[in-house]
């Protein structure tokens, strides 16, 4: 195998934008209505000679309702677009054409609804929503081992998914975080017909995390202390470069120690991730690129409140 070695140009990628919004309060019915235009500006070989200027704009809108059903419980809706030229391909690829107009612009549009609550007076958060994310012209590699700076556009990929978060307190001294995802992601569009409506790599379709903290009571032997326990979960994934195998599910233990004496400002916190030192992977590209997560390993913290 022969290393290739590409001097880059120098590059200078700019942005900048102007945004109207109004916020209009009807009864129970909020309205958010938001209009942004941006303007971007690509240079290659900047400040130097021959410079090469692209210049691209966007006109961006976003739409937020918001409906009070009783003072604890909301529901809403998003609607918002993106934009963003593909600029990175500056620093992927030799220049043969003008900096980002090589490829067409990252284009994508965020649909969501969901309600909020606050529970048992005020001391719980539920939030739930609903979603669709579309994408267009997403970048990626090309995947050929003779060129491997070759990029390619994916035509569309769209993911569905629902979430659910829940934050507060289940007593006054016992504080809970939970949250739970899924997401059916799938490719769409692509310059391989094949791949028309597969699984999209490197998202698991189920996901959740736990975490809990109990802190003992006062006036008892253990009144300075508080304790942990969490939970993480990732469902398996495709790899980026293979759909020969799944990057396997994994589930981790966390615990935690915490003292804080009574009257002081100083908080001492004990962390051991991975608990039962699983061996698990984040992520893959093939069979000879996985990416390890980590083992076992401890942290102690110490925190002064001013």
């Amino acid at each position: 195998m022969t290393n290739v070695r590409t001097a880059l140009q120098p590059a200078l990628t700019t942005t900048n934008a102007i945004y109207v919004q109004e916020q209009v309060k009807l009864n129970r019915l909020t309205l958010l209505l938001g209009l942004r235009n941006e303007w971007f500006e690509d240079i290659t070989n900047y400040d130097a000679p021959g410079p090469i200027t692209v210049t691209k704009t966007a006109l961006l809108p976003r739409l937020g309702l918001t409906y009070a059903i009783n003072p604890a419980v909301n529901v809403y809706g998003t609607y918002l677009r993106g934009y963003q030229p593909q600029s990175n391909t500056v620093t992927l690829l030799p220049v043969t054409a003008p900096a980002g107009s090589t490829f067409d612009p990252l284009e994508s549009d965020l649909k969501e609804v969901g309600v909020k609550a606050d529970l048992l007076g005020n001391r719980l958060h539920l939030t739930s929503a609903l979603y669709e994310i579309n994408q267009r012209n997403l970048l990626m590699n090309a995947n050929d081992p003779t060129n491997p700076d070759l990029l390619v556009t994916r035509g569309a990929e769209r993911s569905r998914g629902f979430e659910l978060d829940l934050a507060g307190y289940l007593l006054p001294n016992w504080q809970i975080n939970a949250s739970y995802s899924y997401i059916d992601a799938i490719i769409v569009n692509d310059r391989e017909a094949s791949l028309i409506g597969a699984r999209k790599q490197n998202t698991p379709v189920h996901s959740s995390n736990l975490w809990t903290r109990y802190n003992f009571a006062p006036n008892t032997p253990l009144a300075d202390l508080g304790i942990g326990l969490g939970a993480q979960y990732s469902g398996s994934k495709i790899p980026w470069f293979t759909r020969a195998f799944e990057v396997p599910a994994y589930t981790l233990f966390d615990l935690a120690v915490y003292y804080n004496p009574s009257r002081s400002n100083v908080q001492l916190a004990l962390n051991m991730n991975n608990v039962l030192n699983t061996t698990y992977w984040i992520g893959a590209q093939n069979y000879l690129r996985l990416f390890p997560g980590a083992p076992r390993n401890t942290n102690l913290t110490v925190t002064y409140r001013f």
